[in-house]
């Protein structure tokens, strides 16, 4: 008996498995997503199947461990970037129990709905889209209120570096523009900023308060960085409390939710 083999049809195949696997194993890690990067890991694994393929000159168990330790390893390192060795082995595993829910749900598609392979990859694609989703919202839920962020603030010239928690209770905003305001603890700022140009006041309303005005300063600038991420944030208005934030020392700012979603 003799088959014809498509080797484009089969690179594409690969291809957007490649990515489905990627897609999640990123949502299931929470590690960022770079576009460039994906495709590159995507490419490279439909070529090393393909070439697996066309010249299959290992044994079944020796190819089966070539991808799952050298090909993958090699899309993670293309996808994810990741800077120890530690990190590697964590992207790894993730993109073999990613690779393995794909493989059961698109053979589960096709066995019990009795769809075509390209029917079973577009619906393994919603559902993976899905699921990508859901997990990601998950672990944020998850790790709501316990995520530190460092932050950098900028003045005159100046930085000096803070671990902050993004407060989603935080509704502080500047009365005039109506930009959202972080807050620092006084007491932190000694040495950095200790004459200012100007200062500003943010209404607030506290529990046991009535209302009441809290200083604040704009200062230059803000870097925010979490997950290999850096957003930048001109002119932020920081207010500035009398007593520390955080009885344990766990975090030393608060900033608004708004910055890190």
């Amino acid at each position: 008996m003799e088959y014809e083999f498509y080797l484009d049809l089969f690179f594409l195949w690969v291809f957007f498995l490649d990515l489905l696997a990627l897609y999640l194993a990123s949502s299931l890690g929470r590690i960022p997503m770079r576009v460039p990067g994906f495709l590159a890991a995507a490419a490279a694994g439909s070529v090393c199947n393909c070439v697996l393929a066309v010249f299959p000159v290992l044994p079944a168990a020796a190819e089966l461990f070539l991808a799952a330790a050298g090909i993958g390893s090699l899309m993670c390192w293309l996808a994810f970037s990741p800077g120890t060795p530690g990190e590697l082995l964590k992207a790894d595993g993730l993109l073999l129990g990613a690779a393995c829910i794909l493989g059961g749900s698109l053979f589960s598609l096709k066995e019990i709905f009795w769809l075509t392979d390209w029917e079973s990859l577009a619906a393994a694609s919603g559902a993976a889209a899905m699921a990508g989703l859901f997990f990601k919202r998950a672990l944020r839920e998850r790790e709501r209120g316990r995520e530190r962020f460092l932050v950098r603030l900028f003045y005159r010239g100046e930085q000096r570096e803070f671990k902050a928690l993004a407060d989603s209770g935080n509704r502080l905003r500047e009365p005039v523009s109506g930009r959202p305001v972080s807050v620092v603890y006084v007491g932190d700022l000694k040495g950095f900023c200790d004459s200012v140009d100007g200062v500003v006041y943010i209404p607030y309303r506290a529990v046991g308060t009535r209302a009441g005005l809290l200083p604040a300063v704009i200062f230059e600038k803000m870097e925010i960085v979490w997950e290999k991420r850096t957003v930048e944030i001109q002119r932020p208005v920081v207010a500035v409390a009398r007593e520390p934030l955080s009885g344990d020392g766990g975090f030393t700012m608060l900033i608004p939710e708004q910055f890190v979603v």
